[in-house]
């Protein structure tokens, strides 16, 4: 249980961080700043992945309910959706092809250079 509490502790802090530096006027946002700052830690090794293992398992299985605000405040926007729907709609297709793209794209160059360097290895 005090892990839990304790991995919980961290990955707020480190949220409430970001969010911080953000408010500074870091033009990057909380959220993602945080993903950073968490990601920089654990390569660092100033974070431990086992500190906040249980706390980030419990969150991501019961991630659908942190999606019920959202929902209602969607459902209460019903009006605006309706006159702008395929505003909505069409900038969030073009955004997930962008990502789509994007992400194929580099991993389309991490596997050919990891290809490579294997290859230059094989070759000694």
């Amino acid at each position: 249980m005090l892990e839990l509490v304790l991995g919980t502790a961290i990955i707020t802090a480190i949220f409430l961080l970001g969010d911080f530096l953000h408010r500074l006027g870091v033009p990057i946002p909380a959220g993602v700043l945080g993903l950073l700052l968490f990601y920089g830690g654990l390569q660092v090794g100033v974070l431990k992945l086992r500190w906040v293992d249980k706390a980030a398992r419990l969150l991501l299985r019961h991630m659908v309910l942190l999606f019920i605000p959202l929902t209602l405040g969607l459902m209460d926007m019903g009006k605006l959706i309706s006159q702008h729907g395929w505003v909505i709609c069409s900038s969030l297709v073009l955004s997930f092809l962008a990502v789509l793209l994007v992400t194929g794209l580099l991993a389309d160059r991490l596997l050919a250079s990891e290809n490579d360097r294997t290859e230059t290895e094989t070759t000694r």
